[in-house]
């Protein structure tokens, strides 16, 4: 199972649309980290077949977008959220205490614009990087283990 993760697009949404071409046949979960808004509102009108849970960043003013969410998802929980309410830009202790707070296996996160992987506390902490800068994060979930990596459009 597959979930492709994007943040920051910052009115960049043809970044956007390319990922979610690229992925819609491939991906059975597209989630979206926040400061999208602007970019996202058409997603269920152009790709209709595409599941996508989103949540609001700093700079998505006004959202009703949540501030984070959690999903099962292939057997795994996963804990998401833009990343300014946790401090991600001036360390990730605090994304990966709300994350075991949940439970979660999995911490998607964006806000620094900086790809990041890393399995910490059993815990795996994933920033896709920004889709303004064209990144993304692939994780594929096979028999309960977590593969993730970054790609560029």
């Amino acid at each position: 199972m597959r979930i492709v993760a994007t943040s920051d697009s910052h009115r960049r949404r043809n970044n956007l649309y390319d990922i979610i071409d690229r992925h819609r046949e491939n991906a059975e979960l597209f989630i979206n980290c926040g400061d999208s808004e602007g970019d996202i509102e058409n997603i269920p009108y152009i790709y209709p077949d595409v599941r996508m849970e989103c949540v609001c960043g700093n700079c998505d003013w006004g959202s009703t977008l949540p501030n984070y969410k959690v999903l099962k998802f292939a057997g795994k929980k996963i804990f998401f959220c833009h990343g300014h309410t946790y401090g991600a830009k001036f360390g990730y202790e605090r994304l990966l205490e709300a994350a075991k707070a949940e439970g979660a296996d999995i911490c998607i996160f964006g806000h620094t614009h900086q790809p990041y992987i890393e399995k910490m506390d059993g815990i795996w902490l994933i920033n896709p990087g920004a889709v303004c800068n064209g990144c993304y994060a692939v994780i594929d979930i096979v028999d309960g283990k977590v593969n993730a990596y970054h790609a560029k459009v």
